[in-house]
């Protein structure tokens, strides 16, 4: 192994353009610009939040699902202008990540990694919202890579309050 290829069969330039994808992922979400954020995703993606037992199940049921960029914006339009919530701050914390190279038809790589999702409403403490895992697919498009499907799998049987931002 060279000390420009990492144990996982990806480059660390590789790595390291995930690794600036994931922080981009979280920034965006964490400012609360989710027109940029949605950017982040291939035209024809999938993005899924869903339960930990559903997914050891094989139950398809997701807390939020988006079917391609129309679903993403559709979601932050939601967010933006329909949704009635109160205030708060979410800061998502990352870790561990792992980029192997597909060995399958479609997106280039699939990652891993682990997160956890704090949240605080006004007037009160921070608390932990989330904590999970990403399993996601990425492909590289113009150069840079971006998110074919994003799946957070999230620990805890249920979500804490209401789930306005995605995780």
């Amino acid at each position: 192994m060279t000390t420009t290829q990492v144990a996982t069969g990806v480059t660390l330039d590789e790595w390291w353009q995930a690794y600036q994808l994931y922080t981009d992922y979280t920034e965006l979400l964490d400012t609360r610009r989710l027109d940029d954020w949605i950017h982040l995703f291939e035209d024809t993606c999938l993005y899924r939040v869903m339960s930990a037992e559903n997914q050891r199940a094989g139950l398809p049921l997701a807390l939020m699902r988006c079917e391609g960029v129309p679903g993403l914006r559709d979601r932050v339009h939601a967010i933006n202008e329909v949704s009635v919530y109160g205030a708060r701050i979410m800061r998502h914390v990352v870790s561990g990540l792992r980029v192997t190279r597909s060995t399958e038809g479609g997106p280039d790589y699939q990652a891993t990694a682990s997160f956890v999702v704090t949240q605080s409403l006004e007037g009160e403490q921070t608390t932990l919202y989330a904590s999970g895992v990403y399993e996601d697919r990425l492909t590289a498009t113009g150069g840079r890579l971006r998110f074919a499907e994003k799946t957070a799998v999230y620990d805890g049987s249920l979500i804490t309050n209401s789930m306005v931002y995605p995780l």
